[in-house]
């Protein structure tokens, strides 16, 4: 059976064995190379993801105060495998382009139609066995950062991102003689991170970003862990090519029942994914 998870994991290794020696034997080469030549003024991207879940929601309802663990992927016949959509623009400003500001989307739709083969209970709604229902779950994820470059050269640049990670969630759950259940909520979390971004030719790149979080106030906590290797290619002048992998974990927890975003429980989600993209880029010594 085709596991994404190990193909990810197998994917990273070799990237890292195959850019360990270019990094040795590159290091000399190339010397008129200026740091205007190997980073952006501007860049803006988009790609495909195909990513690998394991998630739960744990739904509470108002009224009687319990909640139930629900997998959504097997509840309610979500596919576990699926394809969502990646973009980024960055912009590099100042004197050495040291800062830079950075907006991010992640974004994924996915509906099914399941006949139940066991009771399912969503907060103070029973589903009976032999039910049709239909779902949709919508989950949008966009960054929004500065970043600052605290060493920079022609070779290598190491920086810092500091930004709010801000995640919509719709669950839609509806069966034809039932009233839809639906929960919905957006979750604004503050984003630490670091990247380093190496030059191992003129052309070739190997860019790896971690961003974490844990943010708790009162009865809301947060935790987000994103992790990205990616080798990137600069094929034109403008134009660049890449692939990577993306592992993400995210728990949100509201422990009581809050008006504002009608919901209160946990909403647990781990993915990991091979990322493929195009980019276009403006050098810092273009005109």
């Amino acid at each position: 059976m085709y596991n994404l998870r190990k193909t990810s994991r197998a994917i990273t290794l070799i990237i890292v064995v195959a850019v360990i020696p270019q990094l040795a034997f590159t290091q000399v080469a190339d010397s008129t190379q200026s740091s205007a030549d190997s980073w952006d003024r501007f860049s803006v991207s988009f790609g495909g993801f195909l990513s690998s879940y394991n998630s739960g929601i744990l739904f509470a309802s108002k009224q009687i105060g319990v909640g139930i663990n629900v997998d959504i992927e097997d509840a309610l016949g979500l596919n576990s495998t699926t394809l969502a959509f990646r973009g980024k623009a960055n912009y590099n400003f100042g004197k050495k382009s040291r800062h830079s500001a950075i907006i991010g989307y992640f974004g994924i739709i996915r509906n099914s139609t399941k006949i139940l083969d066991e009771e399912l209970a969503l907060g103070n709604i029973i589903y009976p066995v032999g039910t049709e229902i239909k779902s949709k779950f919508d989950l949008t994820i966009v960054r929004v950062k500065y970043g600052y470059s605290f060493f920079q050269d022609d070779r290598i640049s190491l920086g810092a991102t500091f930004g709010l990670f801000i995640m919509p969630v719709n669950l839609t759950v509806k069966a034809l003689s039932q009233s839809e259940n639906k929960t919905e909520f957006t979750a604004p979390l503050p984003l630490l991170g670091l990247r380093t971004d190496f030059a191992i030719t003129r052309k070739l790149f190997l860019r790896q970003n971690v961003e974490v979080l844990y943010l708790s106030i009162g009865s809301f906590t947060g935790s987000v862990l994103d992790l990205n290797v990616m080798l990137e290619h600069k094929t034109f002048d403008h134009i660049a090519f890449g692939a990577g992998v993306n592992s993400n974990r995210i728990h949100i927890s509201i422990e009581k029942p809050d008006s504002s975003i009608g919901f209160f429980g946990d909403i647990k989600m781990d993915y990991t994914g091979l990322l493929f993209y195009g980019k276009y880029f403006i050098a810092c010594n273009s005109s």
